[in-house]
């Protein structure tokens, strides 16, 4: 049932500090017709009095769904499959949009006709983060007819951006619930869909993503980050060498990436070398697997060095380091 024009979707997990950034952009959006779903991924902290005191003073509807931690991906299913409006969007619970984003997206919406409309699934546009930078790259053409597949392999347009989906198209194309608990890359899904549908992306700024102040361990966060998450990796490299190699010749270094890191995650995820070449359906993929077999062995190796370095120095030096990373899960909440 179709009752708003938007249902913007936040999954949020111990944000009581920055959800507001999405409240009040919402608040201050010149389009009204729209709820906001809320899903909690088991926050420990205040975030739902937050939203219970937001959800009973705004003047747009404001549904709030509690689960047990299991990924952001399970929290979009449920989320897709509550959703009241005609076009969903997501909008992570540290980032904010601006005044005009609904009204934007659904005036680029109707730009395309209507007799053209049945073969896309939305509209892309452009990020900033909070001192008005630009996140990610623009676009070709100010305004770009293109699937997410040929704007990444073809068009090599790279960063953070922000897209509305037709709800309905999203409801055929769910999260699959595997690696509960952890992160699993979100191109799982907008890969698949751009199998089949384009989408409307122009260079128009429409979402703010707040940097954090800490830069300092970013990269150690990232390698606690890939370990605690290699189960969603291990499933994403598979799916991206079985769905999407045909791209391999004109944008090599995702699959080259994929081939060396798919071994890296399965060793960490406890997924044997022979399950992991049986996951894959091409023989192509499989080759460029096993040829990357010692890049893999090497930045295996390196890590674990790196991890028995570390625990030699003692507890209060590994505290030290954690206290300047940021939060692993920040780009993916």
């Amino acid at each position: 049932m179709v009752s708003y024009a938007f249902t913007v979707f936040t999954a949020t997990y111990n944000r009581a500090h920055t959800i507001h950034r999405v409240f009040d952009s919402l608040r201050a959006q010149t389009l009204r017709d729209f709820e906001w779903v809320v899903v909690d991924d088991g926050s420990t902290d205040d975030t739902p009095d937050k939203i219970a005191d937001w959800a009973a003073s705004a003047d747009f509807p404001i549904r709030y769904f509690r689960q047990s931690h299991a990924g952001k991906h399970i929290a979009h299913n449920l989320a897709v499959r509550e959703a009241r409006g005609k076009m969903f969007l997501p909008l992570d619970s540290d980032d904010a949009c601006l005044p005009t984003t609904l009204e934007r997206m659904m005036y680029w919406w109707n730009t395309i006709p209507s007799n053209q409309q049945a073969a896309f699934c939305g509209v892309t546009g452009l990020v900033i983060d909070q001192y008005g930078k630009l996140v990610g790259d623009r676009f070709p053409s100010e305004r770009l007819d293109a699937t997410l597949r040929e704007l990444r392999y073809v068009h090599h347009v790279k960063g953070e951006k922000i897209t509305c989906r037709l709800t309905e198209i999203l409801r055929h194309y769910l999260f699959p619930e595997v690696a509960q608990g952890q992160y699993l890359p979100e191109g799982i899904v907008w890969h698949d869909i751009a199998r089949r549908f384009k989408n409307r992306a122009v260079n128009e700024v429409l979402r703010i993503y707040y940097i954090d102040d800490v830069k300092t361990g970013v990269t150690v966060s990232k390698r606690e980050s890939f370990r605690t998450h290699a189960l969603g990796r291990w499933y994403y490299y598979c799916w991206l060498l079985n769905n999407d190699l045909e791209y391999f010749f004109q944008s090599p270094m995702p699959f080259l990436k994929a081939a060396i890191m798919l071994p890296v995650s399965a060793w960490y995820s406890q997924r044997s070398l022979s399950e992991t070449l049986n996951s894959l359906d091409i023989v192509w993929a499989k080759a460029l697997v096993l040829s990357a077999l010692p890049a893999a062995l090497i930045i295996y190796a390196f890590d674990k060095v790196r991890l028995v370095g570390r625990s030699r120095t003692g507890p209060q030096a590994s505290s030290r380091t954690r206290s300047n990373i940021s939060s692993p899960t920040s780009s993916s909440q």
